[in-house]
């Protein structure tokens, strides 16, 4: 754990990545609006770590779920005027109008190593439910009676009005005690319709958890079963498929998604038959041995897809979890897709120094690939100190470039934000930024996005009543130019739905686009595995656009 002093110099480093980001750029801004919000008081006392948004009342606003860690000794949560004492994970309802209000009485109010969650139908009756991830294993802290449960995952089922009911006990996804659970990944990997899950295990931490993460096929009912072994992917303790972040997604285009799992850094392949490939790749070394010891500097922590160049194939970018004092291995891992191989697996070409990214000075555990000031390009947003976004200024000799980072304006000193998902909570067509903060002894912050000329921009959502997988995870979205559908080089900008990518976080199933110079665009929706294609066309812009 941290000490004092690391604490201190984490936000002196803060301050000064802040300063010079506000410095070198400044396009891209952000309002701390934690306040005005009511999210200060009840966020004091908590070890902020997992977050997640969705809506779950049906309002049309994004709801907030908030994991933190409840395992440590009382006094470290007495801070801010806070007794010493843990809470659990929390959840909060967007009122629509700027402000959230907590839910009091619910089974969503867990204590444990929250590490993961996302919001998602995994009964396709309309509503989201919510499935939660816990880092549970043995230690003298976790024996804390009535502190910390030892149930790993959990499954809530929503009744439709954002009220939840436990049934984990049914669910299978109770693998007992221990689990190093870390994130989430929901996506529908054989094309019945039914979401499954990648339920994601850590690193081997001692002779008795880790390295066991585990497939888990949806049947219905919200029951889940192990696939792991049948489908093709490494099974079993010490299995070596282990990591804390990663992503699903279509990466070679063949509208199948395909499974990344950063720390172990192995990709696998869908072979549209219900069973995966493992195509290696050398991206980073190898950071650990399965006992855990450190083999090199590189701790790759979440990766996210996403269309960096405009050219309709999905990029990948890494983060790190690097070591504090680690001043060596500092890296923003950026790989651009050049197509495939005659076997189907994409061409990958690093590319992290020639777009000119700086290397980052903290740890940059998550990450996402949005287009923060709705130009049109891609931007690459990192989870830190501060919530840095590193602009994309566009395309260069097939390159895409980058700006100098810049900071999000939050004037309160900050620690360490593991997780920070992003969602446009106001509507207004600009995606913000919540950041669970790791230190009790400062808020976590909900930054909202002011950034000026940015409210040109179309949301597309799917709300597909008589279809499976309602909400289209795992889709690719096209915009083109207005009676351009189709046409190659009349598109505008391509996004996959996916919910649950980066690491410890989930979002909405809503693809975003900035739009600068297109008033009205066609639009396609390619549902994943073979699946229906939906079309529009002359679609007005300042919109959340929702086929149905």
């Amino acid at each position: 754990m941290i000490n004092f002093l690391q604490q201190k110099n984490t936000f002196l480093i803060c301050a000064i990545i802040l300063l010079t980001s506000i410095s070198a750029s400044g396009q891209i801004k952000f309002k701390d609006v934690t306040k005005s919000a009511g999210l200060i008081e009840p966020l004091k006392g908590m070890k902020g770590h997992g977050a997640v948004w969705g809506d779950v009342t049906g309002n049309g606003y994004p709801d907030l779920f908030f994991g933190t860690f409840s395992d440590r000794s009382d006094e470290h949560y007495a801070e801010r005027g806070h007794p010493a004492k843990p809470e659990p994970d929390k959840l909060f309802l967007n009122k629509g109008d700027g402000t959230f209000e907590e839910v009091m009485e619910s089974p969503i109010r867990q204590y444990g190593r929250n590490s993961g969650a996302v919001f998602a139908d995994f009964d396709n009756d309309g509503d989201l439910d919510l499935v939660v991830s816990h880092n549970s294993y043995s230690s003298e802290e976790q024996t804390r009676e009535n502190v910390i449960s030892k149930t790993g995952n959990f499954l809530f089922e929503n009744d439709g009005n954002g009220s939840f009911a436990d049934v984990t006990e049914k669910s299978g996804l109770n693998f007992g005690w221990p689990f190093t659970g870390r994130s989430t990944f929901v996506f529908d990997y054989n094309g019945d319709g039914l979401l499954d899950l990648f339920m994601k295990e850590d690193y081997v931490l001692d002779s008795t958890s880790g390295g066991n993460s585990r497939l888990m096929k949806n049947i219905g009912n919200m029951i889940f079963i192990d696939v792991t072994e049948e489908a093709g992917f490494p099974h079993g303790f010490r299995n070596g498929l282990y990591g804390l972040g990663g992503f699903v997604g279509d990466i070679n285009g063949d509208l199948w998604p395909d499974v990344f799992f950063a720390h172990s850094c192995r990709m696998f392949i869908n072979q549209k038959d219900g069973t995966f490939r493992e195509k290696e790749y050398n991206l980073v070394p190898q950071q650990y041995t399965l006992s855990g010891t450190r083999a090199s500097g590189y701790w790759t922590c979440a990766a996210d897809l996403g269309d960096l160049d405009n050219d309709g194939d999905m990029d990948i970018v890494m983060g790190q979890h690097f070591p504090i004092g680690d001043t060596v291995s500092r890296k923003l891992f950026i790989f651009l897709n050049e197509g495939n191989d005659q076997e189907g697996n994409p061409i990958l070409r690093e590319i992290s120094n020639d777009a000119g990214v700086m290397p980052p000075t903290y740890r940059n555990p998550q990450i996402q690939i949005q287009d923060m000031d709705n130009d049109g390009m891609n931007d690459i947003v990192v989870s830190s100190c501060s919530a840095l976004v590193y602009r994309n200024v566009g395309v260069k000799d097939g390159i895409p470039k980058f700006d100098q980072p810049v900071g999000s304006g939050f004037e309160g000193a900050q620690g360490y934000w593991a997780s920070g998902p992003l969602g446009d909570y106001d509507r207004d067509g600009r995606l913000d930024f919540f950041g669970p903060e790791w230190f009790p002894s400062h808020p976590s912050p909900l930054l909202r996005n002011v950034t000026s000329g940015a409210k040109k921009y179309l949301a597309v959502k799917l709300e597909l009543a008589e279809h499976s997988n309602r909400n289209g995870i795992d889709a690719r979205v096209e915009l083109y130019s207005p009676d351009k559908l189709g046409i190659n080089d009349e598109l505008i900008g391509t996004q996959l739905i996916t919910i649950s990518n980066g690491y410890s976080s989930g979002t909405e199933a809503i693809a975003y686009f900035g739009l600068p110079n297109h008033k009205k665009v066609d639009i396609r929706v390619t549902m994943p595995c073979g699946g229906t294609v939906f079309t529009a066309t002359s679609v007005k812009r300042n919109q959340i656009y929702v086929f149905k």
